[in-house]
């Protein structure tokens, strides 16, 4: 004796399984980690109050589906001293196993970096090393944080001075 509520408990239920599913479906799907690099910093602009700069990373997506970048958080340290640190939220497609770069905007008040311009008048590349993590995924609700730690020597440019 399946009634019309009963009826509708029965799709409830298929509905509800279907759901759970898809969803465990697409969790099952975890995706390589990207490549994050940074491939370069330009210092645009010191004034008295704050230095701003331009962080180029370059993300590589080993993938063979795309990735979509939600937002960057970092720690950038330049010749050892901790410049800057923050989050910068973005929405960003990188295609299978293709590079794309994010441009970063860094502004800091801290007394640390105009000591550190002061110590490198002519030098073209800086030590740097850069922590932070990457969010990937079609929506936030299901996206994953990829974490990463680099360290080298980039270009550095004062165009702004």
């Amino acid at each position: 004796m399946n009634g019309p509520s009963g009826r509708l408990n029965n799709y409830t239920a298929l509905f509800v399984s279907l759901l759970m599913i898809a969803l465990s479906s697409c969790s099952a799907i975890n995706p390589l980690p990207p490549e994050v690099n940074l491939m370069r910093l330009d210092v645009q602009e010191v004034t008295l109050s704050h230095v701003n700069l331009l962080a180029d990373l370059r993300v590589f997506n080993p993938n063979e589906a795309g990735l979509t970048v939600q937002g960057v958080d970092y720690t950038l340290k330049i010749e050892g001293i901790e410049i800057f640190s923050g989050k910068s939220r973005m929405r960003q497609i990188i295609a299978p196993r293709e590079y794309s770069h994010l441009p970063l905007r860094l502004s800091s008040a801290h007394w640390d970096i105009i000591q550190l311009l002061n110590k490198l008048p002519n030098t073209s590349e800086v030590a740097f090393a850069m922590q932070g993590s990457i969010l990937v995924g079609g929506n936030r609700l299901l996206a994953q944080r990829f974490s990463f730690d680099k360290q080298g020597i980039i270009p550095f440019q004062k165009t702004g001075l």
